[in-house]
């Protein structure tokens, strides 16, 4: 155990470019951004990060130019999508 309450997962539904569809569950999920670390990456990634099974572990690491949408859909309410949104 690492001791560090993450809270419950989050489901995150992915579309990528290409329309496929899936959805992953992660604690986080980290942005590239060239404010904090210099001029842009050539190639910036999004990745999401998860604890399972007491391990903190990259759940998926990808560009984010094969990424067209990224939604929370974590259902925190029945009937409710995360942010209050209804299902």
């Amino acid at each position: 155990m690492s001791g560090i309450d993450r809270g419950p997962l989050q489901s995150y539904e992915i579309t990528w470019t290409t329309g496929h569809v899936e959805v992953i569950q992660a604690h986080q999920v980290t942005w590239p951004d060239a404010a904090l670390f210099g001029p842009p990456a050539e190639n910036p990634r999004i990745a999401f990060h998860g604890e399972f099974d007491g391990r903190w572990q990259l759940v998926l690491s990808t560009a984010e130019a094969d990424i067209a949408r990224i939604r929370n859909v974590t259902v925190t309410e029945p009937g409710l999508l995360s942010g209050g949104e209804p299902s």
